[in-house]
């Protein structure tokens, strides 16, 4: 265990946060899959790297909206195992039109393109899509399932025509130019951990899950897994109960 204090900003009562090596055993996995508190990564406006609990856990997600211009808006519907849609609104009280029967994770654009993400994952299986929607001139929007992933997307993170995507077993990143996809980091333990967001920072990624969040750093051509918890979770008692 590393003793070292991360830095950041909380919009949490944690007093501080310590960084530890992924845990080895079938048992603190199993503890970590038990803990209630699940967290999000997040990038502040001014670039400060936060964490913060994750509101609405196991209730689905709510809305997801993307504006186009002075259009509209593009609105995603996540309700887990009860489904989901894809629904466009146009500006000036037009009425909603569904586009898609599917459960939208994150949106992201290059150029004139916008990508959805879609799919359900179960433990380390699932499905996951990749949409691209091209606006037509006469209002309609013209859609294709451009890739088919491994498994489900949980978070995306979207920079520069670049689009990471992380799962239940690990981070692929996808090259909105080439729609290549690539595997980052792979952890089959992961989807005891419920990760639902993903960010970069200083050339590293941030995955929010229960407990804490997993911070992958690159080292020898890969990345090295860590996780950064609250001090009061550093380790767990016998019933699975956290302790500092």
């Amino acid at each position: 265990m590393l003793n070292a204090l991360a830095w950041l900003t909380a919009t949490t009562a944690a007093s501080s946060w310590t960084v530890i090596e992924p845990p080895q055993s079938r048992v603190d996995y199993l503890c970590t899959s038990s803990v209630q508190k699940e967290w999000r990564a997040q990038v502040g406006r001014h670039g400060e790297l936060r964490f913060a609990p994750r509101t609405g856990a196991g209730q689905g997600e709510p809305e997801l909206v993307w504006a186009i211009g002075k259009r509209g808006r593009l609105i995603g519907n996540n309700r887990g195992l009860a489904g989901g849609s894809l629904d466009w609104l146009p500006a000036g009280g037009g009425p909603r039109q569904k586009l898609l029967d599917i459960t939208p994770i994150g949106f992201a654009q290059y150029r004139g393109d916008i990508f959805v993400a879609a799919g359900l994952s179960h433990r380390i299986e699932g499905d996951g899509s990749i949409y691209r929607l091209r606006a037509r001139d006469n209002g309609r929007w013209q859609i294709d399932r451009v890739l088919d992933l491994q498994e489900a997307p949980l978070g995306t993170y979207a920079r520069e025509g670049e689009w990471t995507l992380v799962t239940a077993i690990g981070v692929t990143h996808l090259d909105l130019r080439t729609l290549q996809a690539r595997r980052l980091h792979t952890n089959l333990n992961w989807w005891q951990l419920g990760p639902s967001s993903i960010v970069g920072h200083k050339d590293r990624w941030y995955i929010g899950a229960r407990r804490g969040v997993v911070r992958l750093t690159p080292d020898e051509g890969g990345y090295r897994e860590q996780w950064m918890v609250p001090s009061d979770c550093r380790s767990f008692t016998g019933d699975c109960q956290c302790a500092p």
